[in-house]
């Protein structure tokens, strides 16, 4: 099952680039997190815009009555409000989503994570710097999905940089590995 409309896994993207491309710098993956991550806010959401019409259903407004009735433009704006920030929500869900991306290139891995509309961190790592790329599948989602986290060990600094929930975990730890063998960075011998 795949969705065309926000794609998750990119493979050598062409009209793709970023800021600190550099001259010549291939994007071999462009990568988010896979559709299935989404699935427990956009739950929340649905069951957050039912939630107006399931309560009067249940009855349980005759436990807790007001002692006043509530005019109509008032009940229109409460309404408005719940509304507006169920989109809020959602809103902000899908951008953080959107824009937390995971490239792969032919020089360098990069971790890209917004925290807000304002707001992001990027991480790099050189393949030269790359140890070891692993895939780890978590779940009954994960299996059936296809998606799991891809944790990079590095000689630098900072000892991991991970993929969190991404499309074909195993395809993309491949993918690195053999970019890592054809920039001579893999001593002969050397396992994944």
């Amino acid at each position: 099952m795949a969705f065309s409309f926000f794609p998750a896994f990119f493979d050598r993207p062409r009209k793709v680039r970023f800021v600190d491309q550099e001259p010549g710098e291939q994007i071999e993956l462009l990568l988010r997190q896979h559709w299935f991550t989404n699935l427990s806010w956009v739950l929340a959401a649905v069951f957050a815009a039912l939630l107006p019409v399931l309560l009067p259903a249940l009855k349980i407004f005759e436990l807790f009555t007001l002692p006043f009735a509530l005019p109509g433009d008032v009940t229109f704006a409460l309404s408005l409000l719940w509304y507006m920030l169920i989109m809020a929500y959602v809103l902000e869900k899908f951008l953080f989503w959107y824009f937390n991306i995971y490239l792969v290139t032919d020089q360098r891995l990069i971790d890209v994570v917004s925290h807000t509309l304002l707001s992001r961190d990027t991480t790099t790592v050189f393949l030269s710097e790359v140890q070891s790329a692993r895939a780890k599948v978590r779940g009954v989602g994960g299996l059936i999905f296809n998606y799991g986290d891809v944790i990079i060990e590095t000689a630098a600094r900072q000892q991991s940089i991970e993929f969190l929930g991404v499309p074909k975990p195993d395809l993309v730890a491949d993918r690195i590995h053999d970019l890592r063998r054809l920039k001579g960075f893999l001593k002969p011998g050397e396992d994944k």
